[in-house]
This record gives C-alpha cells, sequence and structure tokens, in this order.
C-alpha cells in the first residue's frame, strides 16, 4: 500500500502507517488516565471531566493519528479476502430485511455444523459496510467456522434512533439463526464479536431478554473490542449531537446495566493507546461481569490505537484474532 511502512500491529509484520509524533492534544485539565509500571489504566471518573474532555475522549480520531491510513488498509484487506471467498463459493449476500441497509454477507465454511461467528462492524454508528470488515473470514473458515457480517442503518440516517440499529442486529442474528443449517452452520455454537459501536451492540445481542432471543439460539462467547457497554457517559458526550439518547434508551441499551441476561464467557479487548474513555468502558464492564462471578477476561493490546485493534483481527497472528481463536475453542 502506497505511503505506509511496515512495523508491528499485534501481529507479525503487517502495513500500517507511520504514526505522528502526537495524537490531538487533551483539552487542557486533568489527564483522563495514567498508566502505571504494568501499563494497566486508571481511569478519571468520567463525571470529572470537563465537556471539552468528554467529548476529546468519545472521538477515537484524536488518539489514532493514522486512522486515515488503517482504515483504508482493513477496507482492501477485506475486500480482497470476499473476492478470494466469491471465487471459491464461499461468500452469499442475504437480505434479512426489507430495508435496503437490511443484508448481510455470509462467508461459509468448507466444513458443515461449525461455530457461527456473528461479526458487528463499528463506526460511531454513523458509518461503516459489512464488505469492509471480512479480514478474519478467511481464516475463520478455514478454521471450520462460519462467518456472518450484518449490514444496517447509519443511526444519522435514521433520525438519530439507535434503537433502530439495535433492531436490525437483533433481525439479522434472528434470521441467521433461522438459516443456519441450510448454510452449514450451527445455531446453537454462536460466538458474537464487535468492534467499537459494533462492540456495544454485539453486546446488546449478548443482553437480549431470554424470551425474545430466537428460538434455537445458543450464544458460546462474546469477543468485545473496544466498545462501549453503559451509555450514560456516552450520552453527555459530542454524540449526543446526533444520537437521540433517553434516559429509557440508555437503560434498555447499556449492556452493563443487564448482566443477569449473560450465561456465556466474555472477552473484553482494548488497545493500550486508545481513547481513555474507551478504556475506562471496558475496565468497568469488566469488573461488573466478574464481581458477578461470571466468566470475563479482560485483554490489552499493547501499543495498539482503536483502529489498529481492528486489523489486528486479519492476520491469523494478530492480537484480535488470537484472543477470537482462544474462544472459538471454548465453543
Amino acid at each position: 500500500m502506497a505511503n505506509v511502512e511496515a512495523r508491528r500491529i499485534g501481529c507479525a509484520l503487517t502495513p500500517a502507517a507511520p504514526r505522528p509524533a502526537t495524537a490531538k492534544a487533551l483539552p487542557s485539565g486533568a489527564l483522563p488516565h495514567t498508566l502505571n509500571p504494568m501499563n494497566i489504566p486508571t481511569p478519571t471518573p468520567w463525571r470529572e471531566l470537563t465537556q471539552a474532555q468528554l467529548d476529546w475522549a468519545y472521538d477515537q480520531t484524536n488518539h489514532a493519528p493514522n486512522a486515515t491510513e488503517v482504515l483504508p488498509a482493513c477496507a482492501a484487506f477485506s475486500q480482497a479476502v470476499q473476492a478470494r471467498l466469491q471465487a471459491r463459493g464461499l461468500h452469499q449476500r442475504h437480505a434479512y430485511g426489507a430495508h435496503p441497509d437490511e443484508a448481510l454477507d455470509w462467508y461459509r465454511s468448507p466444513q458443515a455444523s461449525g461455530v457461527l461467528v456473528f461479526f458487528v462492524h463499528g463506526g460511531a454508528w454513523r458509518r461503516g459496510r459489512a464488505q469492509d470488515y471480512a479480514m478474519a473470514a478467511e481464516w475463520l473458515t478455514a478454521a471450520g467456522c462460519n462467518v456472518v457480517v450484518p449490514d444496517f442503518s447509519t443511526v444519522t440516517d435514521r433520525d438519530g434512533q439507535l434503537g433502530v440499529l439495535a433492531d436490525q442486529v437483533q433481525r439479522a442474528l434472528a434470521w441467521v439463526v433461522q438459516h443456519a443449517a441450510a448454510h452449514g452452520a450451527d445455531a446453537q455454537r454462536v460466538v458474537l464479536v464487535g468492534h467499537s459501536s459494533g462492540a456495544h451492540l454485539a453486546a446488546t445481542l449478548a443482553t437480549t431478554p431470554v424470551a425474545t432471543r430466537p428460538a434455537g439460539l445458543k450464544v458460546r462467547g462474546l469477543l468485545s473490542c473496544s466498545g462501549m457497554y453503559d451509555l450514560e457517559a456516552v450520552s453527555h458526550s459530542a454524540r449526543s449531537s446526533y444520537v437521540q439518547f433517553t434516559p429509557e434508551l440508555v437503560e434498555a441499551l447499556s449492556p452493563q446495566r443487564h448482566l443477569d441476561r449473560i450465561d456465556h464467557p466474555v472477552r473484553l479487548l482494548i488497545g493500550q493507546n486508545e481513547s481513555p474513555e474507551f478504556i475506562r468502558q471496558g475496565i468497568d464492564f469488566n469488573a461488573a461481569l466478574q464481581a458477578r462471578g461470571m466468566d470475563s477476561t479482560w485483554h490489552m493490546g499493547a501499543g495498539l490505537n482503536h483502529f489498529e485493534m481492528l486489523y489486528a483481527m486479519g492476520p491469523e497472528d494478530g492480537f484480535f484474532a488470537q484472543h477470537l481463536r482462544a474462544l472459538l475453542a471454548l465453543a
């Protein structure tokens, strides 16, 4: 890729953009977090942040100066994977609803009855296409997994109604469960995976009330990378300019408030160089899960920012990929 040097992104040698010396400066005031000698963050409570600091913390571009290089690299990686799998007859596109946005990419494994990986992409709820998130599909299908990546509306196209997106991914998963057997997948062995705002939506799937889950679905694990799990702080940030947050929405779509609905292992990933608020969200969610005696662990990608964490899902030796493989072994 032009103007991109080779360096480590949580995997062997993979392409990434050279970093500027610093990311965008923090607004004046106390740092939202510090790193102790063990590189485990100690976040400042979000209510102690100024409005400028909170807005800064919920804009990942402030913390990933090479985002304009890494995201196109992810898209190129994904499109190449999709083309190879399509040439082998292993990629299909299906509609799961009537709206033009309601379609999904299904990457089929040649092996029958494999684990089904349901990946929800990020993009701050207002951007992203399924075709740009197929990085892991090649190694996953080779390992016997079926991989599904749904498209869904942007919140800005739905008048700020985040609940519409949550409903879409719920219906996408229900469609997948209904059609799993016909595609050689096992709806009793589903692993939910998400990145960024997609990690939030994947976690909402994991906390769906049992009574409303699709018949025949058994979730075996959640791998949530760089996500948000309680929306209260988010609702006070600049993201409220395009999401219509209400107390009811925050309550309903904050996975951390519905831990009693989770009955499977949870693995939480976060990059060391991510926004301090995203780091705090992961720490708090993991602590809440562990306080209930649940199987949850939290893992930090050393030296990685928000978008480098995403890229590290593609190469088999990537940080994200390694933790996904470990979770699949439990499914």
